[in-house]
């Protein structure tokens, strides 16, 4: 080989490899332990720019990053066109309805009524299908619950009052206990009463980076 033959390294493409890596593997985490609160790698600026374009959180963006492609679709919920533009010249998926996508982003702006709308018309996939339930990622204000290591981590601004919920099923020993400020998603996936193999996947994040899967598979019930 010579040295005409060796290409320098981009850092700026070597950087943004290691980012999605990270989140890949964060995300990952988060899936195989529903309920366990996983930490995203903290975004750049210029994954912070299209957020505060899009009117999402960085972390929301960053999960886009990870889920979507060329080969799939999304959907920003209660939002204009603005903002699933910018997912999509971000991510390359294409627009869809919320009723169709099989990803959704579910804003901190979008509340009570709307956001159980919302979740209520989101995709549950079919029986020949249920693979095409959509995955719809939650933007919370408040987000607590156990790390890896037991310990309570998360976050709360106080724009919103937080309840807690004990999730169980696969993947949980015994039960996880999750506190967040989005009652109104929660008790509408209660409420979809899908069968399964058939429903839908939730991604609780926060705007500190913090991320929590509920997979379909998980049971929810509200602690008084």
């Amino acid at each position: 080989m010579t040295r005409d033959d060796v290409f320098e390294r981009d850092a700026l493409i070597d950087r943004r490899a290691f980012y999605l890596q990270a989140a890949f593997r964060a995300l990952l985490d988060a899936t195989a332990r529903p309920g366990e609160v996983a930490e995203l790698p903290r975004a750049d600026e210029a994954c912070a720019a299209d957020a505060a374009e899009a009117g999402l959180l960085a972390p929301t963006v960053t999960v886009a990053d990870v889920l979507l492609d060329a080969a799939t679709s999304v959907a920003v919920a209660g939002q204009d066109t603005e903002a699933a533009r910018v997912i999509s010249r971000r991510t390359h998926a294409l627009g869809a309805p919320v009723e169709t996508a099989p990803y959704v982003l579910l804003p901190c702006s979008v509340r009570g009524d709307e956001a159980s709308a919302a979740v209520a018309s989101l995709t549950p996939g079919n029986l020949l299908d249920p693979q095409l339930g959509a995955t719809c990622v939650v933007e919370c204000s408040a987000l607590v619950g156990a790390g890896p290591d037991g310990s309570r981590v998360g976050s709360s601004s106080g724009e919103a009052a937080a309840s807690a919920w004990r999730l169980t099923g696969p993947g949980i020993k015994d039960a996880a206990l999750v506190e967040c400020d989005r009652a109104d998603v929660l008790l509408a996936r209660i409420g979809r009463a899908d069968e399964f193999p058939c429903g839908i996947d939730l991604v609780l994040v926060d705007r500190a980076g913090h991320v929590v899967a509920i997979p379909r598979t998980t049971r929810i019930e509200g602690v008084a």
